[in-house]
């Protein structure tokens, strides 16, 4: 493609660059519109004598069309496409889930060309059905044919750069663990904030479970608890802050291992995430009593979409884990005077 200023009498066949106007305001031409010779007349009469315009050559795509193909191999499980003007393609959900990219892919894409550019939610975002994910822009008015095929190749050698993994109706239980007398204050501090995120997951929350905040009890109870459960979380009289801790000690007297425990994310660093069987058990910190913002509000999304976290995957939580304070915490990041 050829772009500039051109005499008015060569601008026949040409986009526009920029929208022009009257000298009343009123709009002329819209940016990108063909200049016809009668258009081109019309202008020399108004005064113009030189034009901006684009010139595509044989080798060109225009602008939608090579959106459209650089979409299309983009989109994977549960992602549609939907092509737009003015060289825009759009990926949305087709259901409620979890945004997995590619690794690596979108990066390789946005560095094809200066005219190709894509941009996408963050991996692991929970989305609605319908829901925009990723917008293809195609910057100038039409570019090489050639790069929109290295895009596409490149996006199909690689598999799909956008897919979604959907929510799964799971069976969700609490389980609280401390003293007799503390029952009803861990009841009321921990119930109703747990059930209201797990129902908003579309999952089913089961009634707490109480047991004493020792080893043996909890492991017992956590046994009991994953043969009817897809998914569990426990909270403690006592957050954890050891691995030798009463919560991962009895997941591992239970049979199951822990995955992490301290994740870099505040608040919610005393999380502790294993596995007992194929049901993961989360050792929620306070925090999760909180209606803002925490790190259970990261994790819990992915483990309904069925995902298995890693260590890794709990670390790389740290880059944007610095959340906002909760007030209610017993040690604040900074005390107001």
């Amino acid at each position: 493609m050829k772009f500039g200023p051109v005499p008015i009498a060569d601008a026949v066949g040409c986009l526009l660059a920029h929208r022009l106007v009257g000298a009343d305001g009123r709009s002329l031409f819209v940016k990108g519109h063909l200049l016809s010779e009668a258009d081109c007349a019309r202008l020399a009469a108004l005064g113009y004598r030189e034009l901006t315009v684009a010139r595509l050559e044989a080798d060109d795509l225009g602008e939608d069309e090579a959106a459209r193909r650089i979409a299309e191999p983009l989109a994977g499980d549960h992602v549609s496409l939907r092509v737009g003007g003015a060289g825009r393609a759009t990926l949305h959900a087709d259901c409620r889930g979890v945004l997995r990219l590619g690794p690596g892919l979108l990066e390789r894409l946005n560095m094809i060309d200066d005219g190709i550019t894509i941009a996408t939610l963050r991996e692991h975002s929970p989305v609605e059905k319908g829901e925009m994910l990723a917008l293809v822009k195609v910057v100038p008015f039409a570019i090489p044919a050639a790069r929109v095929q290295d895009a596409v190749a490149i996006a199909q050698e690689a598999g799909a750069l956008l897919a979604i993994r959907p929510l799964q109706p799971l069976q969700v239980t609490l389980i609280l663990s401390g003293p007799a007398a503390a029952k009803e204050r861990l009841q009321r501090g921990f119930v109703k904030p747990v059930q209201r995120r797990v129902e908003a997951l579309g999952c089913s929350f089961q009634e707490a479970q109480y047991c004493a905040h020792e080893t043996a009890a909890l492991a017992e109870t956590l046994r009991r608890a994953a043969q009817q459960a897809d998914l569990l979380l426990v909270a403690g009289i006592s957050a954890i802050i050891d691995r030798g801790d009463v919560v991962p000690s009895a997941l591992e007297r239970a049979g199951g291992s822990v995955t992490h425990f301290g994740v870099p994310v505040d608040p919610g660093t005393l999380l502790m995430l294993g596995y007992l069987g194929d049901v993961p058990v989360v050792g929620a910190p306070g925090c999760v009593q909180s209606p803002k913002t925490n790190v259970i509000d990261w994790l819990l999304p992915r483990l309904v979409a069925g995902e298995r976290l890693t260590r890794s995957d709990l670390l790389q939580l740290g880059h944007g884990g610095l959340l906002e304070e909760i007030p209610q915490r017993p040690l604040p990041r900074s005390r107001k005077p």
